[in-house]
């Protein structure tokens, strides 16, 4: 039997018998995988100076990378594994954008990065990872530690799973 879960990170629903391991849409672990009922957005908050400039940057941070992902997955043969393995890191990275909007209370811009700034192997989600890691550190506000922890997640994942695969 199928039940209707909703990611309290991104908002995106999944129907499905049991939530997933990791939410399809933005990457956050199960924990933040609810059913309908107990779904609650974490971009109702206030933010601080800080986690305002911090929420700031992982918008900047974020869209490079989609731009980025965006022009390899296109730079591959259409259908290809690695067109469709940087497909789907491009919409992962477009939702971490939208879910930092939503936090700023702003409107998502365009997606246009430096295709140059990037490298699946080695820069993007390290850098990101790390910078996320010292902004889950000095946040005050639950949610914004919730969302940062779940970014952590998503892009420990994506390094885990392009460095197997670009080996």
């Amino acid at each position: 039997m199928s039940d209707l879960f909703v990611c309290n990170i991104c908002g995106e629903p999944y129907i499905g018998g049991e939530a997933p391991d990791d939410c399809p849409f933005c990457g956050a672990p199960r924990k933040f995988i609810t059913r309908i009922d107990e779904f609650s957005p974490l971009w109702t908050s206030d933010l601080t100076e800080q986690e305002e400039k911090d929420v700031k940057e992982t918008v900047e941070l974020e869209v490079n990378a989609a731009a980025y992902y965006k022009y390899v997955s296109d730079s591959n043969e259409k259908y290809s594994k690695m067109n469709r393995l940087f497909k789907q890191l491009a919409r992962v990275e477009e939702e971490h954008v939208e879910v930092a909007c939503k936090l700023l209370g702003i409107d998502e811009p365009e997606m246009k990065g430096e295709r140059s700034r990037g490298s699946a192997k080695k820069d993007l989600e390290r850098d990101a990872t790390v910078k996320y890691k010292k902004f889950l550190a000095r946040a005050e506000n639950e949610n914004v530690k919730k969302f940062f922890e779940a970014l952590i997640h998503a892009e420990q994942g994506h390094l885990d799973y392009t460095e197997k695969e670009l080996k």
